[in-house]
């Protein structure tokens, strides 16, 4: 039982250590943990994308914590967490301190310049991945659709190109309209 303690904090360890360009950075190796190990499933690797980006605090620490509290309860979540955050703390204040010094250094800007899209493909290519698993992958028939929450992501999805808004007004415009679902459901059944 303890192997799995330090097995956690190890793999926390390796998103916090190997991940850069914010939260969803992380989001490839949550996918591989979901693969690996049995502490979550894809499914709920979506559940806690949405609750890491609904709650307040940096995305990638609420996910560290979400996964750390399903796979071993309050303790996991404080392995997990500490497991993430310390290579950042190391890490960060050296970085500083040499960024600072270095910061109109050729190479570092263009080391900057490339890790940039470099981080937007690894989150791509996890989203790619969680939609082909979740919705052609296990096979949905038609009735399992959750039309309802298909229509408000495409609806949603084009109300951020049109409108340009903060993303935090699109989740709370989806989180309203998914507690009315819910409770009309609930009166329904």
């Amino acid at each position: 039982m303890n192997s799995i303690y330090f097995l956690l904090f190890f793999e926390f360890l390796k998103v916090g250590l190997f991940t850069y360009g914010g939260g969803y950075a992380s989001l490839p190796f949550l996918y591989l943990m979901a693969d690996t190990y049995n502490w979550f499933s894809h499914q709920e690797l979506v559940q806690l994308i949405a609750i890491s980006g609904i709650t307040p605090g940096p995305i990638g620490l609420n996910m560290a914590t979400f996964a750390g509290y399903k796979t071993l309860g309050l303790l996991g979540a404080f392995i997990s967490s500490f497991g993430l955050i310390l290579p950042m703390i190391i890490i960060a204040s050296q970085v500083f301190r040499l960024y600072r010094k270095f910061s109109e250094n050729e190479f570092v800007k263009s080391v900057m310049y490339v890790l940039r899209p470099t981080s937007c493909a690894l989150i791509s290519s996890v989203g790619v991945k969680l939609f082909y698993n979740l919705i052609l992958n296990n096979k949905l028939n038609f009735s399992q659709v959750d039309y309802i929450g298909l229509v408000l992501v495409i609806f949603l999805f084009l109300l951020t190109f049109k409108l340009k808004r903060d993303p935090i007004i699109y989740m709370a415009i989806a989180g309203i309209f998914g507690i009315c679902v819910y409770f009309i459901k609930l009166n329904i059944a």
